[in-house]
């Protein structure tokens, strides 16, 4: 980034127009439920607003959006807007993880969890206007082994949950086509034996799935009152109950917001962790597959550089 500019503190001024200064690629998966159907507004939007594009990408997988962001990133971008859900910010947060680039959260996903927890607005020229004033704050990464993630990991059966979604209707669901696309693993999935290892410590127990947070959303509720994505740690919730009854409960609190408040429920704060389990169980990382257990997970400190708010206040 050039030095002309005075760096990222004269920036985090909220200063109107900055981003009309900047080298900017767009990029647009096309394959996210609500995108497809903006592309025409964005443009018109980041017309009106001044920002400089210099290469406007459609993709339609998540190895395309890397190869674009690898490439944008070696050809100098200084900042990336990118127009997608979850599993677009991840993808493209492990490609700009500790560079100078500034990432732009156009948020045209399902859950858009990341973007809520960055209080980015929902609506994309609210969204387009964050990026036009230029405040830029630097935030934490999950990480699991060598892999960073935006917002979440899950551990079981929600991990089983996001890969049994039909991705296809997603665009006239929402996030209903999770509860669809649930219905299978729910019934299927067993309990697994989780062992943990953090600061020092070991937890064993029984359940049906884990999240590991580096945000503050899972979904549209934060996952615990005191989640962060600014002060170095990961969040982890899980619960214990092991009936399907049981099971119902945890969802139905988890899209309430009320999680902490049931009977089963088990809430850790930590920088590292590492996880088994017995038997082994698929991994996801913001609805996207990761592989399966054992995993390590830890934050990446202040990794990201990206767009926000004036008022957000969760990192500086």
């Amino acid at each position: 980034m050039s030095s002309s500019r005075g760096g990222y503190g004269g920036w985090n001024q909220a200063r109107a127009g900055i981003a009309a200064s900047l080298e900017t690629t767009v990029i647009v998966n096309e394959h996210s439920s609500g995108a497809r159907s903006h592309i025409a507004e964005l443009r018109k939007l980041l017309a009106e607003r001044d920002i400089r594009v210099t290469a406007f990408d459609i993709v339609t997988d998540h190895q395309a959006l890397k190869r674009c962001a690898k490439r944008a990133l070696n050809a100098g971008a200084e900042s990336i807007l990118l127009a997608g859900g979850d599993g677009s910010m991840t993808t493209i947060v492990d490609v700009l993880a500790r560079s100078e680039t500034v990432l732009g959260v156009l948020p045209l996903g399902t859950g858009n969890s990341f973007a809520k927890t960055l209080t980015i607005p929902e609506t994309l020229a609210e969204a387009v206007d964050v990026i036009a004033r230029g405040r830029v704050a630097q935030v934490d990464l999950g990480m699991v082994d060598d892999t960073h993630f935006a917002n979440f990991s899950v551990i079981g059966l929600s991990a089983e949950v996001a890969n049994a979604a039909p991705h296809a209707l997603k665009p006239l669901l929402g996030p209903l086509t999770y509860v669809v696309g649930g219905i299978a693993p729910f019934l299927r999935h067993r309990a697994f034996r989780a062992r943990l290892r953090f600061d020092g410590r070991r937890m064993e127990f029984p359940t049906h799935q884990i999240v590991i947070a580096s945000g503050r959303y899972f979904g549209t509720k934060p996952i615990t009152a005191d989640a962060s994505i600014g002060d170095g740690k990961l969040t982890v919730f899980t619960t214990s109950g092991l009936s399907h009854v049981d099971v119902a409960t945890m969802y139905v609190a988890l899209g309430l917001g009320l999680q902490e408040h049931l009977r089963d429920a088990i809430s850790l704060r930590t920088s590292e962790i590492a996880i088994k389990a017995k038997p082994k169980q698929r991994v996801s990382i913001d609805g996207s597959h990761y592989g399966s257990t054992p995993v390590r997970y830890g934050v990446a400190r202040r990794a990201l550089r990206v767009f926000v708010p004036a008022t957000f206040a969760d990192a500086s």
